[in-house]
């Protein structure tokens, strides 16, 4: 994985930034059923192993780009480790700017597309897209 000098900054500050608002914003919160007390039961069990296994992604993402010189060589479980910290992140941006669909950017109005969020969730797009490409 490679990447310039200000896109390793601008990236460790978009991590930085939204990684504070994993599972507080409600499209990266687990949901698995309707029923309140099945729901309930559902995050006792599940929910401490997903907020490790988040943070544990984006740190490693963080570890990288504060250590790195703009390029890693990462093996599998570090390639695999960005790519869900980085949707995980991308999941943040987009519920902030209310995506809900495939189709949303179509809807989305020119002031939306100015916003910062907006700026973060397509940055965050690109990289997932390069890391995609390395992968393969």
């Amino acid at each position: 994985m490679k990447l310039s000098h200000d896109e390793q900054r601008i990236l460790l500050g978009i991590v930085d930034l939204l990684s504070q608002r994993v599972g507080a914003v409600p499209r990266t919160r687990p949901h698995a059923y309707e029923d309140l007390a099945k729901e309930a039961e559902y995050r006792r069990f599940t929910l401490p192993e997903v907020e490790r296994s988040r943070t544990a992604d984006i740190d490693l993402m963080r570890e990288h780009l504060r250590e790195g010189a703009g390029r890693w060589q990462l093996d599998e479980a570090s390639a695999m480790a960005w790519s869900r910290a980085l949707n995980h992140l991308r999941l943040v941006a987009g519920g902030l700017l209310g995506v809900d669909d495939d189709s949303w950017h179509q809807r989305a109005d020119e002031q939306t597309l100015a916003t910062p969020e907006y700026r973060m969730f397509e940055a965050l797009g690109l990289v997932q897209d390069r890391l995609v490409h390395v992968i393969d």
